[in-house]
């Protein structure tokens, strides 16, 4: 078989974007311990035998030759409840990641941009230029928070479609500065065109209670003062990652045009029904899980302090962003010898990303860690 006539197809109709990119693929590798992906760990095992046959009930309901409900109007009805907002504010994806490309698709008329702190979630640049936008990155400052004067002026000059602005961000762990963030907010719904301001909130469940930076506040109350907010959310970080389920919450008019945008049928019958058990009966054991997380994370992070040869700032997410004094590519290497996953970046060859598993899971991590930067 030749491959001349598709070679010469792809060259001719591909997007050019498609040649700058690779696909999204996590390390494949069957190790025992994963604290790669931000994933919490395991609901399951936290659960009562009434909690589990909760969700068995709610997933035994699904009649598998039917499509799910097309506006997924049980969950969109819990979601407006619980987050005080009207449905047709909703816009609801498979994760977050279909979310972005629909908003994406529908404010990203062109030739345009979108402008993103780095380092930062990886899919709003992918899906960006899937859809021909240019991504404009402006570097954190040295404190990996937001650097409002290059961002505002990004806004000024370049005229980006949206900003994304994730805070807790991914992989820095950190909360953006809440005065810096409403300033951008303010600046880009001057500009003319408006610009669409994103807060991505995929790990706010880690950073409310004690301590919170933002004292409570979140996208929703920015959403509320200024039309130009659209906020963030998903199910999949604090134990739900199996069924893909974020939404977008945006003023009704934005919201509108988002879902011409929506494929039919996006969002899988047991991914709806698992999420509506979620947000009802199995809240407590959510929140139960979200708050034996953060516990451990501060377990962790004392424990950490004390290793020689690694340095972290703030940790508002369920991963911590650390630096270490010996290559970060030889240690994740060293651990993954060892039957532990953890993150690495090319751009901060320094720096990994370690996400907080269970309390065995995470001993064998720092036992490992000390020994490799021994």
């Amino acid at each position: 078989m030749s491959d001349a006539v598709i070679r010469a197809l792809l060259a001719a109709r591909t997007p050019a974007a498609l040649g700058e990119l690779k696909p999204y693929v996590p390390d494949p590798a069957p190790v025992p311990i994963r604290l790669d992906a931000n994933e919490a760990p395991a609901l399951l095992p936290t659960l009562s035998d009434a909690e589990r046959k909760t969700l068995h009930d709610a997933l035994a309901a699904i009649e598998p030759a039917r499509y799910p409900d097309v506006r997924a109007t049980a969950l969109r009805e819990a979601l407006a409840t619980q987050l005080a907002v009207s449905p047709e504010q909703l816009v609801l994806g498979v994760g977050s990641d279909e979310v972005i490309a629909m908003l994406i698709a529908t404010v990203g008329r062109g030739p345009t941009s979108i402008a993103i702190p780095t380092p930062t979630f990886v899919m709003y640049r992918i899906s960006a230029r899937l859809h021909g936008l240019e991504v404009i990155e402006i570097p954190l400052d040295s404190e990996w928070d937001v650097d409002e004067a290059r961002v505002i002026d990004t806004i000024t000059t370049s005229r980006p479609a949206i900003v994304f602005l994730a805070t807790p961000n991914n992989p820095t762990s950190g909360v953006y500065d809440l005065g810096r963030v409403e300033r951008i907010v303010v600046a880009a719904a001057a500009a003319q065109p408006p610009t669409v301001v994103v807060i991505d909130e995929a790990y706010l469940p880690f950073r409310l209670g004690e301590g919170d930076p933002w004292k409570g506040v979140t996208g929703l109350d920015l959403l509320r003062k200024y039309s130009n907010v659209v906020v963030l959310r998903t199910l999949s970080k604090i134990g739900l990652a199996a069924f893909r389920v974020g939404w977008a919450v945006a003023h009704p008019l934005l919201a509108a045009e988002m879902e011409k945008t929506r494929l039919p049928y996006n969002l899988a019958a047991p991914s709806q029904a698992a999420a509506v058990a979620a947000l009802g009966p199995l809240a407590p054991a959510i929140a139960r899980h979200v708050a034996a997380i953060n516990a451990e994370r501060t377990r962790v992070l004392n424990e950490l302090s004390r290793i020689e040869g690694v340095r972290f700032g703030r940790a508002h997410a369920n991963f911590v962003w650390a630096a270490l004094r010996k290559p970060a590519s030889d240690v994740v290497a060293t651990l993954k010898s060892r039957g532990i996953l953890v993150r690495n970046f090319p751009a901060y060859p320094d720096r990994v990303r370690i996400s907080f598993g269970t309390r065995e899971d995470d001993d064998r991590l720092l036992a490992a860690l000390a020994e490799a930067l021994a």
